[in-house]
């Protein structure tokens, strides 16, 4: 039942942050040119889509699967990562030379621990261990969940076929692991693990120290990171676990906060000719995001769009003896992403409002609403209401409804059905009048007889 809560209230958390997001408006290219096939930023306090590159667009997940095993795991198990598994010796061929945190077989591990190995070092045997045990060696089960859970997330293009990444059935999209993303994020245990630059794995029974796993996500490290390293960098993961792969290309999934403000970064099959920084371990869709990230924050800040102590409008007011219109105001300032050299007045402003508003009037009441665009793309709507009471005049209320009723409609139909009905029995009267009707009589006149 817990797990059940669990998963509910995270899926409750996530379609909240997700309504409707804006569509993307917002064009990086003045500032770096993206090389990615796909590539999907978004804003996560505003839910403004920041940046979209043929989003839907289906590539190979590899390394970034583990999400999805993270996501399953805690779902069903976030109030008991300090339970432990042994790793089996059952997944050994399927991830020889593949196991980038060492996590041997018949040593014992907690669910967090394996969870470590995955996000910092992208290892196979932590997500395939895991799997075996938690699913009693039931691996297809396991990743019918994950495919389950990923549609309840809602991804659309993504579909699971092992728990690690390796086998190549693994496909996703830019648009899926921002959804995927903004799910794990709703976890605690996720956001801290992502963040650790390293972590110290205990001595374990073919450990006789503890030793140190370095988190590959390298934005994250200042000491190692070198031009890599982003201050706002919070986590992320790379598609592949050697920055090395078949296809010359690397997908990168992360996200970054400075000045509290938050934007998730999918950046999917940057070419390796695009790392420019010069390491030997070419980077190329982690520099595409540092570069990215760079241009979101220097050029963008979450800033009010109205002021709601300023007028945005004023209407005519009815049955009304102190004023003839009415002043509305924004009933919230709209904190909304926006140019960082700008303010609200970049935006535009469409008012919908009605003709007039009748007496009386009590101030904070919402009138109408006014929809703000940016870049001929809506970011949000906010409510005008009335900035003062407004009392209402009785004799002005009664002269006009006074004035209403001899112009309505239902007393022309009443005056001309009455003026048929007149008509009627006059004509009626004077058909059936005593002289009418006498009138109306033959007269026979008869000559007299002859002599």
């Amino acid at each position: 039942m817990k797990r059940i809560v669990t998963l509910f209230l995270s899926l409750v958390l996530l379609l909240s942050c997700l309504c409707a997001p804006a569509s993307a408006m917002f064009d990086p290219s003045l500032f770096y040119e993206v090389q990615a096939r796909s590539a999907y930023i978004v804003n996560t306090d505003t839910n403004i889509i920041v940046y979209d590159k043929d989003s839907s667009r289906q590539v190979p997940a590899g390394g970034l699967t583990k999400y999805m095993t993270i996501a399953l795991l805690l779902t069903n198990y976030a109030d008991q990562l300090d339970n432990t598994f042994q790793m089996p010796f059952a997944i050994s061929d399927y991830v020889h030379n593949s196991d980038n945190a060492d996590m041997r077989s018949n040593e014992t591990f907690t669910y967090r621990e394996a969870v470590y190995a995955m996000l910092l070092r992208n290892a196979n045997e932590a997500a395939m261990g895991l799997a075996y045990s938690l699913s009693g060696g039931d691996l297809a089960g396991w990743v019918s969940q994950m495919n389950t859970l990923s549609q309840r997330i809602g991804t659309t293009g993504s579909t699971w076929t092992d728990a690690c990444g390796l086998d190549s059935g693994n496909v996703t999209t830019a648009v899926d692991m921002y959804l995927i993303l903004r799910y794990l994020m709703s976890f605690d245990a996720f956001v801290d693990i992502s963040s650790a630059p390293t972590f110290t794995m205990p001595a374990k029974e073919k450990h006789t120290k503890s030793f140190v796993l370095l988190n590959q996500n390298v934005a994250l490290n200042k000491t190692s990171g070198g031009s890599f390293y982003r201050k706002s960098m919070q986590g992320g993961m790379c598609d592949v676990m050697a920055y090395k792969n078949d296809h010359g290309d690397q997908s990168y999934v992360s996200w970054a906060n400075q000045d509290g403000s938050t934007y998730i970064f999918c950046i999917m099959q940057s070419p390796d000719t695009c790392d420019t920084y010069g390491y030997a371990n070419r980077r190329p869709a982690l520099y595409e995001t540092t570069r990215l990230i760079d241009w979101v924050f220097q050029s963008f800040s979450i800033q009010p769009a109205l002021d709601t102590d300023l007028a945005l409008a004023e209407i005519p007011v009815k049955y009304s003896s102190d004023t003839d219109t009415l002043k509305l105001y924004p009933d919230n300032s709209m904190m909304t992403l926006l140019p960082s050299s700008g303010d609200g007045t970049v935006t535009q402003k469409y008012f919908h409002l009605p003709d007039y508003v009748c007496a009386p009037v009590q101030q904070g009441d919402v009138v109408g609403t006014v929809e703000l665009k940016l870049a001929g793309e809506t970011i949000g709507m906010v409510n005008l209401i009335a900035g003062q009471d407004v009392s209402r005049s009785s004799l002005l209320y009664s002269f006009s409804k006074l004035q209403e009723f001899f112009g309505s409609l239902y007393l022309k139909v009443v005056l001309v059905v009455s003026a048929i009905c007149a008509i009627i029995y006059v004509v009626w009267v004077l058909l059936n009048s005593p002289r009418t009707r006498h009138s109306s009589k033959k007269v026979h006149r008869y000559g007299r007889p002859r002599d």
